[in-house]
């Protein structure tokens, strides 16, 4: 049986098939690795192979008579660290949205009430701001307030994701706030 390095070295020379007894000799120190710090276990098994691409990708940086292990385990952690943050900022966001979702909902059962509540000259200058929208913006408000379409809805119209008309209609909803201030009215 060739040893670690000779394996390594036939993969630099362009022998693919012996990267497959590095991954086997590996794969459950790079699974340990992933498993104990990764939050969503179901990404497990794309994560190791995320390793074992970089680990193939950079296998050149590799210095054959160190420790590989050692070696292909830092890319384990680096990978896993790096998907922690992403889940972790994912589960942020989901948060604020549905704080976001939530407080919108209160608003939307209020609103006749609210805007009935508004003196004439506060709902013209909020008609003047919305009318300065332009584009795809224009339309995801129009479509989103004024036709109650859902955000998939005026996504699928406008054919950009879901996600994109969010950060879209949050910016319009802060443009139309910081005009509604320029003209002095509350926003």
């Amino acid at each position: 049986m060739e040893s670690l390095d000779q394996q390594i070295q036939a993969c630099l020379e362009g022998d693919i098939d012996a990267f497959a007894a590095v991954v086997d000799a590996h794969e459950s120190d790079v699974r340990a690795v992933i498993a104990s710090m990764c939050p969503d276990t179901g990404l497990v098994p794309d994560l190791i192979q995320e390793v074992f691409l970089i680990a193939f990708r950079k296998l050149d940086s590799y210095r054959p008579g160190t420790n590989f292990r050692a070696w292909i385990k830092a890319i384990a952690r680096n990978v896993a660290q790096n998907e922690r943050r992403r889940w972790y900022r994912r589960q942020d966001m989901q948060l604020k949205y549905q704080a976001e979702a939530q407080a919108e909902h209160q608003v939307a059962e209020n609103i006749d009430q609210f805007v009935e509540s508004l003196p004439e000259e506060t709902l013209e200058s909020l008609r003047e701001c919305v009318g300065g929208l332009q584009g795809k913006t224009r339309a995801l408000v129009d479509g989103y307030y004024y036709e109650g379409c859902s955000i998939k809805q005026v996504a699928g119209i406008l054919q950009v994701s879901a996600s994109a008309a969010k950060v879209a209609l949050h910016r319009a909803r802060k443009a139309v706030g910081e005009c509604l201030q320029r003209k002095g009215r509350p926003s």
